[in-house]
């Protein structure tokens, strides 16, 4: 969400020298501001089928797993990779620790 700008010009100065710092820090994507502890996300590279759906900041996420009951953690560089590399679906959220997917594919392929 955009902030408003004052229009008192003491204020309007301070809030332009900040957006400034953020600017050259890389915490403003596509004109809006991202968390501090946050990585900053290019909407560019992500697969996804309209514009609204672009994330424009990662930030680590704790999941429990599904398998096993363990505490996990889908951090903001894994969701990077993930989202913009391998171009994932942006919806999808973290269910499997690494142990219990590893086991299920194996699982799968023994099957077969």
């Amino acid at each position: 969400m955009k902030r408003k700008v004052s229009k008192n010009p003491i204020k309007k100065k301070r809030e332009e020298k900040r957006i400034d710092k953020l600017k050259k820090a890389g915490r403003i994507v596509k004109g809006v501001e991202i968390p501090e502890r946050a990585l900053a996300a290019n909407p560019d590279k992500q697969n996804c089928g309209a514009e609204y759906a672009v994330k424009l900041s990662y930030q680590d996420i704790q999941y429990i797993c599904a398998g096993c009951g363990k505490e996990g953690v889908w951090s903001a560089e894994q969701q990077k990779k993930y989202f913009e590399t391998q171009k994932g679906n942006i919806y999808n959220k973290p269910k499997w620790c690494y142990e219990c997917r590893h086991k299920r594919i194996q699982d799968k392929h023994e099957e077969k």
